[in-house]
């Protein structure tokens, strides 16, 4: 019950009359980081409260540098097989620490594609956590597989704050790091390359060890 909990996908709904209360209350849940850019654009017009999604992006642009300057660095994927372990990672994280979990299947266009972005942003991003996990390993329906994969969940504090199912309807089959990276920038969901960069400047140790494979052009 509290794996299907987390798993949980579902399209907000309101009343005509109800309508000013609930906006009311997305506000609030995204003062409260519970929602994401994509899914207050999705409820309204862009051009409404243009205003307060500026303030709400600074807001969140200053707590993703404070998770930058603070926190355990992971520097890669880490694979989940079964959903325990899923609950587990989703709950047991620092209530700072975001956490992003990649479903897939192999057989599943973009998934592939998606596998390999994260590889690189877990690098470039070492205070987020970056998770796969198969459908089949935490009792997805066949329909689910077929119908949401690849899907992108992204949690923190234990609440979902992102939900991304079937993401190749935003950028396609076949798509690299920068696309991905970009994406979860506009959404919110990432810092600016120049906060990981200043941090990197500022405690090079963050980012990079000494036998790391990684290089600077």
């Amino acid at each position: 019950l509290e794996l299907i909990k987390k798993l949980s996908m579902t399209c907000r709904s309101h009343l005509d009359d109800d309508e000013n209360k609930q906006k009311q209350r997305e506000l609030q849940e995204k003062l409260n980081g519970k929602m994401t850019l994509q899914e207050y654009n999705m409820v309204h017009d862009a051009q409404d409260d243009e205003e307060f999604l500026q303030q709400y992006r600074k807001q969140r642009m200053e707590e993703m540098r404070q998770q930058l300057y603070s926190g355990q660095q992971f520097k890669q994927v880490f694979d989940i097989t079964t959903g325990e372990g899923f609950l587990d990672t989703v709950d047991k994280e620092h209530k700072s620490t975001l956490v992003m979990i990649h479903i897939y299947e192999d057989d599943i266009p973009g998934s592939e594609s998606l596998n390999g972005c994260m590889i690189c942003l877990a690098a470039e991003y070492p205070m987020v956590k970056f998770c796969r996990v198969k459908s089949s390993l935490i009792g997805a329906s066949t329909r689910f597989t077929s119908s949401a994969l690849p899907a992108l969940l992204i949690y923190k504090g234990g609440e979902l704050i992102g939900n991304f199912v079937r993401i190749t309807d935003q950028l396609g089959d076949d798509f690299f790091a920068v696309d991905l990276e970009a994406f979860l920038q506009e959404c919110g969901l990432l810092p600016e390359k120049d906060v990981v960069l200043l941090t990197s400047i500022q405690n090079p140790s963050a980012c990079f060890s000494e036998d790391s494979d990684l290089e600077i052009d």
